[in-house]
């Protein structure tokens, strides 16, 4: 199985012990072992290695988020110390003077910058090409051999995982999806999710609501829209929302419904800040820890942006969390769900829009 613990410590120390497949370069080795890469997109230039002794990771909101910026974090402090190199921890910039933040950060000292926003790629860009500090950058198009990649989330994989498991959960025949903002990972998601509850049912509803288009700290607004979707009457719902998540779960532990209900979180552990663990079905557990390792290596071996990086189910990059809510006939079906969507006999839709997730949930599995 897939699953994976949530234990804090466990992710601290790098969220998946399974053995990364699919991920193995096919140019050269650094010195710090046996390298593994990505996709291949990128061009067949090198650039000349260099010794990484210290990296950076910039996010835009704290490690509080139990989130995207804490799973960033927390993937850092593990590369780091598994390679036993410095980190300089750069979080909760917030999203204006990316570019003037980068490049200090670019100018002090760092071999590799990890930009850990959607929002940071262009500006992550520019600051790699300048400066000539290889950055890491997510959700981009276009690699520059020597000074820039980037690193993707296959995220309607993980989601669908999670809609088979809500499919299996429901009974009141209503799951429901709250995006914090209009994002590309979250449009991924929302779509994978759908198309998941539907493998399992067809008839059963899926009901979206979105806080805003770019509401991600927004505890107060994550409430307001999280009532709207229990109200439609879901009783299971996954959450997007790195701040707005607090304002999710506060909205499920003090709704008043004759049947119980269960989130599923994304991309971090929220069972330790819940009152009852029992309303955490599980997570979307993305695990950035080997993608850092490996683009530290890629630095070192002259090969970084040559290849893009991702978080797939195949490679462990993508898990479900184990919780004792996620077990026997939900289990099984994510189990099987899972080793269809690795061997290819599953595949999933991307919905890259507001439009195509959507699209999905109109045609309930059509």
């Amino acid at each position: 199985m897939f699953f994976n613990h949530g234990k804090k410590r466990a992710l601290r120390t790098g969220l998946v012990a399974a053995t990364v497949v699919g991920l193995i370069l096919t140019a050269g080795c650094s010195g710090r072992g046996d390298t593994g890469g990505g996709s291949g997109d990128g061009g067949g230039e090198e650039a000349a290695g260099q010794t990484v002794s210290q990296f950076a990771i910039v996010t835009p909101e704290k490690e509080s988020d139990y989130g995207w910026n804490q799973q960033g974090i927390w993937a850092a402090q593990a590369a780091a110390e598994e390679l036993g190199i410095d980190l300089d921890d750069n979080s909760n910039v917030g999203y204006d003077n990316t570019e003037t933040i980068l490049t200090q950060v670019a100018e002090g000292g760092n071999d590799l910058i990890i930009a850990h926003a959607s929002g940071f790629n262009t500006a992550g860009h520019r600051v790699g090409m300048t400066t000539g500090v290889p950055t890491l950058v997510v959700d981009f198009d276009k690699n520059e051999p020597g000074k820039v990649a980037t690193i993707i989330t296959q995220a309607q994989e993980g989601a669908y995982l999670a809609g088979v498991a809500a499919a299996n959960k429901t009974e009141t025949n209503t799951v429901g999806i709250v995006a914090s903002a209009e994002d590309l990972n979250w449009f991924l998601m929302s779509g994978g999710f759908a198309q998941g509850v539907y493998s399992v049912d067809p008839s059963i509803n899926v009901v979206i609501a979105y806080v805003g288009p770019a509401g991600y700290g927004d505890s107060a607004g994550g409430t307001n829209v999280m009532n709207q979707v229990i109200a439609a009457g879901a009783d299971v719902i996954m959450g997007m929302g790195d701040g707005a998540t607090m304002g999710y779960l506060q909205a499920i532990e003090s709704a008043s419904t004759d049947y119980p209900l269960s989130y599923i979180a994304t991309i971090g552990d929220v069972t330790e800040i819940v009152e009852d663990p029992a309303l955490v079905l599980t997570s979307v557990l993305w695990n950035f820890k080997d993608s850092y390792v490996q683009a530290i290596k890629d630095v070192e071996a002259g090969t970084f942006g040559t290849e893009t990086y991702e978080l797939t189910v195949a490679n462990g990059g993508l898990t479900l969390q184990e919780t004792d809510n996620l077990t026997g006939d939900i289990a099984a079906a994510v189990e099987a769900a899972q080793a269809g969507i690795a061997d290819g006999s599953i595949t999933i839709e991307r919905a890259t829009d507001k439009d195509a997730v959507q699209a999905i949930i109109d045609a309930k599995g059509k």
